[in-house]
């Protein structure tokens, strides 16, 4: 049995679950700051076997459980997680650009792959790419419903 993924689902999961996101890291022995790419999908635990399939289908990422005791209305949960520049670059971009995505995701799509382009060129090591990445994220800020809001929390109502 073939464990990939229809590209069509994989498209509409992601659509309904998946994140694109840009994040900055301070580092105490440079003044620049260090940016990071993230696709992401989280499932409630008992759909583990999805983001395997995932895994399998993009050819890259890692899964991790989560399981966050102190927070009594989080429950455990598998995240899908790919940072490597070289993977979001060769992998990830390609096959959301040959299966576009058909919601509100394409947006916050099409600005990942403006950070991609500007981490590509290096343009991230500069004060002014850093300054013209902040603003990109700030489009994906404004293009989330949960802007503002505290990740969203797994758990009984």
């Amino acid at each position: 049995m073939n464990s990939k993924l229809n590209p069509n689902y994989l498209v509409g999961l992601v659509d309904g679950e998946g994140c694109f996101s840009v994040t900055f890291n301070k580092h105490k022995n440079n003044r620049l700051l260090e940016v990071r790419l993230l696709f992401e999908i989280e499932l409630r635990e008992d759909d583990k076997e999805i983001l395997e399939r995932v895994k399998e289908t993009l050819d890259c990422g890692n899964i991790y459980y989560l399981n966050y005791e102190k927070y009594k209305k989080w429950r455990p949960h598998y995240k899908y997680k790919v940072s490597n520049l070289k993977d979001i670059s060769t992998k990830i971009i390609p096959f959301f650009q040959k299966y576009p995505l058909q919601a509100k995701k394409k947006h916050s799509f099409a600005l990942f792959c403006k950070v991609a382009e500007q981490l590509l060129k290096k343009r991230h090591l500069t004060v002014d790419g850093i300054e013209k990445i902040k603003f990109l994220k700030e489009d994906f800020i404004r293009d989330s419903l949960d802007a503002g809001k505290p990740h969203v929390q797994w758990g009984a109502e």
